[in-house]
């Protein structure tokens, strides 16, 4: 997402809430009209109301854009790492490295259900794997041997050069007898 395009959908959101809630306010007689003019001239006629106003729209907009930086960077993550190969400079998106991940635990008999979430910093790559297995395997075992594999296979991609950390996290075992 654009840095645009999260601006233009944040002001839009804040808005149309604004116009909501003023709609709701006028609707309900909540604010007579009057009084609402009277609230405006107040602060028109006092500079320390027209002061006190202005550092709160300042402090607002400053949280509006502090927001709108965690959002944009939140909606953002590294999508592919760059490096430089001995035929010339590489691209692998993160899609393709977990879509490996998972290719290459599909080979185990004891996994059940297998969720791959790939991280880039920089070079750096860490690859979570969530796992269901089925039981009756030596657990330690078949998640040694599966990160081996992993890290064999993503590294064909990535090359030598490039930090790989695989990270197994078992989320249940099914007693379940696989194939039936």
């Amino acid at each position: 997402m654009k840095v645009s395009n999260a601006f233009a959908q944040i002001f839009a959101i804040f808005a149309l809430l604004t116009l909501g809630s003023l709609m709701i306010i006028v609707s309900l007689h909540l604010l007579a009209f009057d009084d609402a003019i009277l609230k405006v001239q107040e602060i028109y006629q006092s500079p320390w109301r027209s002061a006190q106003v202005g550092v709160v729209g300042l402090v607002l907009i400053v949280l509006g854009l502090a927001f709108a930086k965690m959002l944009v960077k939140a909606g953002r993550p590294n999508e592919a790492v760059f490096f430089q190969s001995e035929i010339g400079p590489m691209v692998v998106s993160a899609s393709t490295l977990g879509n490996a991940a998972v290719k290459a635990v599909k080979r185990f008999p004891l996994v059940k259900s297998v969720k791959a979430k790939v991280l880039i910093t920089g070079k750096n790559v860490e690859i979570k794997l969530r796992l269901v297995l089925w039981a009756g395997g030596h657990v330690p075992a078949v998640l040694s041997e599966l990160q081996e594999e992993v890290q064999q296979r993503v590294k064909r991609l990535l090359g030598l050069d490039n930090p790989l950390t695989v990270i197994c996290d078992v989320k249940g075992i099914d007693d379940a007898v696989p194939g039936l």
